[in-house]
């Protein structure tokens, strides 16, 4: 879209101005900061620390432009819409100039998942939010070809956008679910609510590993850099994935990049943290949070495999950081599945809900390309698994 532009709307007292460029992005700072914290509803995915982070990891990556949508009265920021516009060769044919929220459109392999993305606004403003990014997309729709927004939850305000437009496209899919701790009075009724079997897994783990020696949970600290503690949690990572899939998400040196930049923002604002614990000084399992307005978000985790059947440690330290969620009164959430059939279910007592995929495009034949495309797509990889599969079969034999 055009550069720093403004956009009048019919109510000549609000105005929606363009952030397109990065010194832009980074002048948004404190307002966007201010703003976050007025809007109950905004997750730190949504946080200015986690959209600059990402920009300044995959800015280069394909094709991409900056499109953040700024509504105000006078001089009062009221929302955003941290949209960015992608052109990547791979696709272009099928979605052309394609709309996104910053923080998604990675390639396969350098994947963050940022989740529950939406706009940011200021209470009382939804509404007119909703109307002035309809509208300002609608005048300037030769910028933009097709939408693609993931992880959304089913009260994101983007969902209201053009539900009854001529101009403009719309598919909404049921798309994976959200877990989540549902809420408690105390510890002991999360653990009273636990499946049987697993309550009776985690007494029987904890006095094994208590009987075994000294244990501890080591946390990355406001005044200590955290890159000891993410090390260790990659090392575990990909000892935990690569005997399954060959593959972890940290062998990506933009994702390993953008958690170095992220944890470095968070940690000192005790937004994130990751957790190790350990016996007798000896790394058994870690995982990786990030906290804020009484959430904490479950974002990656990994263990020594040597470990995991004696001590089973990543789920003690799961369950053992729900348990002092519940005491702190905050919510704790496991973030996106893809399927509601998962073991956090009975392994952790907890609930779902159904999560949504949205599509847009001001031009439907395209609807019908991606369509194909994906078909074709899916035929493709379902057949070269069948390959790699027999290829596996004939070696074993």
């Amino acid at each position: 879209m055009s550069s720093p532009t403004q956009f009048e709307s019919t109510d000549m007292a609000v105005t929606m101005r363009v952030v397109d460029t990065y010194k832009g992005l980074l002048d948004l700072e404190k307002p966007w900061n201010a703003l976050y914290q007025q809007c109950t509803r905004s997750t730190i995915f949504s946080s200015w620390d986690w959209a600059v982070s990402w920009w300044e990891v995959y800015k280069d990556q394909f094709k991409r432009s900056l499109s953040i949508l700024c509504l105000y009265k006078g001089d009062q920021l009221l929302g955003i819409a941290p949209f960015q516009i992608e052109k990547n060769l791979a696709k272009f044919f099928i979605q052309g100039k394609t709309l996104r929220f910053i923080g998604t459109g990675e390639a396969r392999q350098d994947t963050v998942v940022s989740q529950y993305l939406d706009f940011i606004v200021a209470p009382g403003y939804e509404e007119e939010m909703i109307q002035q990014v309809s509208n300002y997309l609608i005048k300037n729709k030769k910028e933009w070809d097709f939408a693609d927004f993931e992880y959304l939850l089913s009260d994101a305000l983007i969902l209201k956008c053009f539900t009854d437009s001529k101009s403009v496209s719309r598919k909404q899919i049921e798309y994976g679910v959200r877990f989540f701790i549902p809420e408690m009075e105390s510890p002991d009724e999360y653990f009273s609510n636990m499946n049987k079997r697993w309550r009776k897994m985690f007494n029987k783990k904890m006095r094994l590993l208590s009987r075994d020696g000294e244990v501890d949970v080591k946390t990355t600290r406001k005044d200590e850099p955290p890159a000891p503690f993410l090390s260790t949690l990659v090392q575990m990572h990909q000892s935990r994935w690569k005997d399954r899939t060959g593959h972890s998400i940290f062998d990506s040196e933009r994702f390993s990049r953008f958690h170095e930049i992220i944890l470095s923002r968070l940690v000192k604002q005790d937004k994130a943290a990751i957790r190790t614990i350990t016996l007798n000084n000896k790394a058994l399992a870690s995982y990786y949070i990030f906290t804020d307005k009484g959430k904490i978000h479950y974002y990656q985790s990994g263990f020594f495999s040597e470990y995991a059947n004696r001590y089973s440690p990543l789920f003690l330290l799961v369950c053992n950081e729900i348990g002092m969620a519940i005491t702190d009164n905050k919510h704790f959430d496991f973030m996106y599945t893809d399927s509601a059939d998962s073991y956090k279910k009975s392994q952790y007592a907890a609930d779902y809900e159904q999560m949504y995929r949205l599509r847009w495009t001001t031009q439907p034949i395209r609807f019908y390309v991606f369509a194909c495309a994906k078909d074709l797509q899916t035929k493709l990889l379902k057949f070269i698994r069948f390959i790699n599969n027999k290829r596996t079969l004939n070696k074993r034999q």
